[in-house]
């Protein structure tokens, strides 16, 4: 790989639509990816030393930079968060990805699904007996596109924005629920009412159906209310949102849906949804 001038590596934001939890016990989920991009900066390094910044000690990341030294020992490499570390939009596992994206690079080795899943599990794991992460973030970065994922399977199936009339927002909440740590209270789930959502969700981006997806996303996001899986604050601005005209649907994302909202809407009602969002102090993120 030439590595002057500096390369660069990217991935996208991403955002659980529906399937966040269902996937943690064999479910499937939706996943959005979005700009801004996360990036990895290369180029030849000028110290003795292993040299890579942006990333935290204990993360997937680190855990897989340091296994494969060798590997990366001419290079520094620079993570760069277009959020600056306010997290909720796929950070930590776009340090993977973008390591891993780098190291087959290297190595002139060939992406199998299957590996990489697993590898990042591994390294992810906090080793306390909670649920492992699905990966399906990862995959959603790995391949910078929506996917729909199936976390029994593996299987993986690139999406589009199929809703001409409908547009959607990403608002950043300022709530913060700690994933890991959230995770390891996390008792197992019954999610075949999460999973039965989820999978008309899917059906509804092949059938180009607003009214399935608008309906069904919002059911997800009940059954989470029902199941305690929403922090309080974030259903309560989520309520705000659905009182206005023009939004269809809204749910909170992340650990107990804290760190984002997704609003849905008719794409002629963007700038009052963009004005609500301004009045309930929200930063729009997309």
């Amino acid at each position: 790989m030439k590595t002057s001038p500096a390369n660069v590596f990217s991935a996208k934001s991403k955002t659980f639509l529906v399937g966040e939890y269902a996937v943690l016990f064999g479910g499937s989920a939706v996943l959005l990816a979005t700009n801004p991009e996360f990036k990895l900066l290369v180029a030849p390094k000028t110290a003795a030393e292993n040299f890579l910044t942006g990333v935290s000690d204990e993360s997937a990341a680190n855990k897989f930079y340091l296994a494969h030294a060798d590997v990366f020992k001419n290079l520094s490499i620079g993570f760069v968060d277009p959020f600056k570390g306010a997290g909720g939009l796929g950070a930590s596992s776009a340090q993977f990805v973008l390591l891993y994206k780098l190291y087959l690079r290297l190595s002139e080795g060939k992406f199998a699904a299957n590996s990489f899943l697993e590898e990042y599990k591994t390294l992810a794991a906090n080793g306390d007996g909670s649920p492992k992460p699905s990966g399906a973030d990862c995959l959603t970065q790995y391949y910078n596109h929506s996917i729909c994922f199936d976390s029994h399977s593996g299987s993986v199936r690139k999406i589009c924005w199929n809703f001409p009339r409908l547009d959607f927002a990403i608002f950043r909440t300022g709530f913060k629920v700690v994933t890991h740590e959230h995770l390891r209270k996390l008792q197992p789930l019954d999610i075949a009412e999460l999973e039965s959502f989820s999978s008309i969700v899917q059906q509804s981006f092949s059938d180009g159906d607003e009214h399935s997806l608008v309906e069904n996303v919002q059911n997800f996001f009940n059954v989470l209310k029902k199941k305690k899986l929403a922090l309080e604050q974030t259903s309560d601005l989520v309520e705000k949102f659905l009182k206005h005209d023009g939004v269809l649907a809204a749910k909170g994302c992340g650990a107990m849906g804290a760190d984002t909202i997704i609003v849905i809407f008719s794409k002629e009602r963007k700038n009052s949804v963009l004005e609500i969002a301004k009045n309930l102090g929200l930063s729009t993120i997309n």
